[in-house]
C-alpha cells in the first residue's frame, strides 16, 4: 500500500513526511498495521493534549519511563532514537498540534534528522493550516513547514488492494460493487457480507 510505501522511503532517508488524507480513508489503520515493526512509534494527538503530555507520550510508545522538565524529556527522545537503527516516528492527528507541540516538534526533528524519519499524519486541512500560519509569519511555523520534505496525500484504495482486503476476508466472486469505495466504508460492506453469510 502507497501509506507502507511512504513510511519505507521516510525510514531510508530520515525524512519527514506528511500524510494527509479525509476521514475514512485508512491512514490510520495503516500507519498502526507499519507501528508493528520493529523501531516504529506511533503516538495519537488529541484535543486534550499538551506539549508534555504529548512528548510523554512519545516516550511512553517506545517502552521508556522518564520522569523529567520539557527540556530533559526531549532529550532523552532525541537519545533514545538516536542509538536505533532506522527509527521510524508516527504522529497521527497531527493536526491537532497546537503552536507549542509544533515548537517541540521542530526541536525534535533538529535533534534527530540524521538518524530518523517522521511521519506526520492528519486531515488535509493539516497542511492548509500550516501553510496558512506560515503565510501570517506565527513563530516557528515558516521552519516547521520547510522541515517537511514530502507531502504525500491519499487517494483511496486501487482496485488491486481492494481485491486482497476482500480475498483476505473471504469475500470472492463478482468485487465491482466494492471497488472505489473507502477504506472505512469497504470495511463496513465486508463485515455486512460477513454477518449475511455467517462467515465470522
Amino acid at each position: 500500500m502507497s501509506v507502507f510505501r511512504q513510511c519505507e522511503k521516510t525510514r531510508k532517508y530520515n525524512l519527514m513526511t506528511g500524510l494527509t488524507a479525509d476521514t475514512g480513508m485508512g491512514k490510520t489503520t495503516s500507519l498502526r498495521a507499519y507501528s508493528m515493526r520493529e523501531n516504529v512509534f506511533f503516538v495519537t494527538v488529541d484535543k486534550t493534549m499538551n506539549a508534555k503530555r504529548l512528548l510523554v507520550s512519545i516516550l511512553k510508545a517506545m517502552g521508556i519511563r522518564f520522569d523529567g522538565n520539557m527540556h530533559d524529556i526531549m532529550l532523552k527522545i532525541a537519545e533514545e532514537l538516536n542509538r536505533l537503527e532506522s527509527p521510524l516516528l508516527i504522529i497521527d492527528e497531527a493536526g491537532k498540534m497546537n503552536h507549542i507541540m509544533v515548537l517541540y516538534l521542530h526541536d525534535l526533528r533538529e535533534y534527530t534528522r540524521a538518524n530518523c524519519g517522521i511521519v506526520l499524519s492528519g486531515m488535509p486541512y493539516f497542511k492548509s493550516n500550516l501553510q496558512k500560519f506560515t503565510e501570517k509569519e506565527k513563530e516557528g511555523y515558516a521552519e516547521f513547514y520547510r522541515r517537511i520534505n514530502i507531502w504525500h496525500e491519499l487517494r483511496g484504495l486501487s482496485r488491486k488492494e481492494i481485491e486482497v482486503i476482500c480475498l483476505e476476508n473471504g469475500i470472492t466472486g463478482d468485487l465491482k460493487p466494492y471497488y472505489g469505495l473507502r477504506f472505512a466504508d469497504l470495511m463496513n460492506k465486508v463485515l455486512l457480507e460477513q454477518i449475511t453469510n455467517d462467515k465470522l
